[in-house]
């Protein structure tokens, strides 16, 4: 009696696994056809960049596999870099594009950022792009050179002062140089408090100066004219140190 119903369950069990057989090759020739980017590269460095000057690059990619994929999500890390890309399906064998902007625009200094890109139906299912650089100042290009430093002046005149005014002023400095440069020492009149950078300038990197005198009119001179000169002991060993004018008129 045991024997037949092993018999019985034997015969039952051969139909149903030769019925997931193509079931499974099914399943597999289905997960097989996928699509695939694959990128030129994945990393961009733009070198030097001009404040004025936004960066923008291309990034190419490949569909490598052997079904159709589309990008569904490009995003950057900061608002400062802007991407577009391809629409729609990109077919195997064909290419895409995502084109990076960078906007340069009040943004000194080294950068880096990053835009990671999501796929349709593709494996892997994203990749992560990386553009990185050095925007210059353009202070750096258009203020007045001293040395490794370019002020934006050095001969500021503010005009006149009214009696109960009190004299605030600031002047911006850029590193221009190859090096960086530490302010050491502002020399200033009696009266007169200046504000400057405790730490190294680096190159590209902006810096300033924020002068105060409380009492400017204990500063004038016969017509009110006033004149108070900074002498700036600098690291820098172009010229180390640095004198800008700081004019006004005080009046009555």
């Amino acid at each position: 009696m045991w024997r037949r119903h092993a018999v019985a369950s034997l015969r039952f069990l051969i139909p149903m696994r030769l019925l997931l057989v193509p079931l499974v090759l099914m399943a597999a020739l289905t997960a097989s056809a996928q699509g695939r980017m694959a990128f030129d590269a994945e990393t961009h460095d733009f070198g030097r960049l001009s404040e004025e000057e936004p960066g923008r690059h291309t990034f190419r990619f490949t569909n490598v596999g052997d079904a159709p994929l589309s990008l569904v999500e490009v995003e950057s890390t900061c608002g400062c870099t802007v991407p577009e890309f391809t629409p729609g399906a990109v077919a195997p064998g064909e290419t895409g594009i995502v084109d990076v902007r960078y906007d340069t625009e009040g943004r000194p200094g080294p950068f880096e950022s990053a835009v990671r890109v999501v796929t349709d139906g593709a494996e892997p299912q994203d990749a992560v792009l990386r553009i990185s650089g050095v925007v210059q100042p353009a202070l750096a290009a258009s203020g007045t050179r001293v040395g490794a430093l370019a002020f934006e002046t050095v001969d500021k005149d503010l005009g006149e002062l009214g009696p109960d005014g009190v004299l605030q002023t600031s002047i911006q400095f850029a590193n221009a140089g190859v090096r960086p440069v530490r302010v050491e020492r502002v020399e200033a009149p009696a009266g007169v408090e200046v504000v400057f950078p405790k730490r190294p300038v680096f190159p590209d990197h902006l810096g300033g100066l924020f002068v105060t005198a409380e009492e400017p009119g204990a500063l004038a001179v016969a017509g009110g004219e006033i004149e108070i000169p900074l002498a700036l002991y600098t690291s820098d060993p172009d010229e180390p140190v640095k004198r800008l004018l700081i004019r006004a008129v005080w009046t009555e």
